[in-house]
């Protein structure tokens, strides 16, 4: 049924005003009834799953339009499952995620949910004409953005590669090393520098080697994409940008301005792995990984996924689709 849903599977963004029906993501304890309203609406294809943990492990697959978590799932929290889903890189920032709640809101939770990358609340019960028309608003802004980003090589705010020019880039590393049976490290840094400030991403680029790729993940965050390069190889870069980095923060130790993390695989013809797949898991790692005992800023991807990250699926379960 997901492989039915994939409605680009060529991999070219849609037109905001493609005829094509707009794919959500349902994440709910219970059927209820969201799944109607959604019949009457364009959502000719929707899935729901029942735990965060199922729409972490569904969404870089399904490229859904928009993503509605419920405020309580059993595993998590809809809000802790949007800043996860938020920050996969395979997903993408501009997905628009709902959360889902039968109490309104107070300030503190908007701002929270802000913060995690939601769009806005559903009220439930449901009103079916305004979620029809926020739905119809968020996609329209979602393909549009798809389109713009499909030709931007350049992040206008770093000049560095941007988040698709990385994913590509990964690619292409990644098919490279592979031929070679060489190594791939992905590294991300999160600072606290001021947002305007440029030069983080320079020292990044002075920093790294000629065969690495630098790019930009947001204002503050920043990955590397280093080709023939295994764990001990990838600290030898962090501690080599954390001592560039620190002029960017007033000199300050990078303990308390700097968070990294990373992850690498020393063959990956013996061990193949999707090369984003291992830049999502770095991004992972800057905050559940596993930290690194003379540099507990630094943070290495160990073992399986973390909480509430994506899981293997069986196939059986992804038959449970609404029509």
């Amino acid at each position: 049924m997901v492989a039915r849903l994939m409605r680009h599977c060529d991999g070219k963004p849609m037109s905001p005003t493609s005829a094509t029906p707009p794919v959500i993501l349902i994440a709910a304890p219970q059927e209820h009834s969201l799944s109607s309203v959604l019949q009457d609406t364009q959502y000719a294809a929707a899935v729901q799953v029942h735990t965060g943990t199922l729409a972490l492990a569904w969404a870089p697959d399904l490229r859904p339009d928009t993503i509605i978590l419920d405020a309580d799932l059993p595993d998590m929290s809809g809000i802790d499952a949007c800043r996860l889903l938020h920050n996969d890189l395979r997903i993408g920032h501009n997905v628009p995620i709902l959360i889902l709640a039968s109490d309104k809101p107070t300030p503190e939770q908007r701002v929270t949910a802000l913060r995690a990358g939601a769009w806005d609340f559903v009220p439930y019960p449901l009103d079916a004409d305004q979620l029809s028309l926020k739905l119809q608003t968020f996609v329209h802004a979602k393909r549009s953005i798809d389109l713009a980003l499909a030709d931007a090589a350049v992040d206008p705010g770093s000049g560095l590669h941007s988040r698709p020019a990385l994913a590509r880039r990964a690619r292409e590393l990644g098919a490279l090393m592979t031929r070679k049976h060489g190594g791939l490290a992905c590294i991300v840094f999160d600072l606290d520098p001021d947002p305007a400030d440029p030069q983080a991403g320079r020292l990044l680029v002075q920093t790294a080697r000629v065969s690495d790729v630098v790019g930009s993940l947001g204002p503050t965050e920043f990955a590397v994409l280093a080709p023939g390069t295994d764990q001990v190889g990838a600290l030898k870069l962090v501690r080599r940008a954390a001592v560039a980095l620190r002029g960017t923060v007033g000199g300050a130790a990078p303990e308390s301005t700097l968070r990294v993390g990373y992850d690498s695989v020393a063959n990956l013809t013996y061990s193949p792995i999707d090369p984003v797949a291992l830049l999502a898991r770095a991004a992972a790692a800057v905050r559940t990984g596993k930290p690194e005992p003379d540099a507990p800023w630094v943070r290495r991807f160990e073992g399986g996924l973390p909480v509430g990250a994506a899981v293997a699926v069986p196939a059986l379960d992804k038959r449970r689709a609404i029509r």
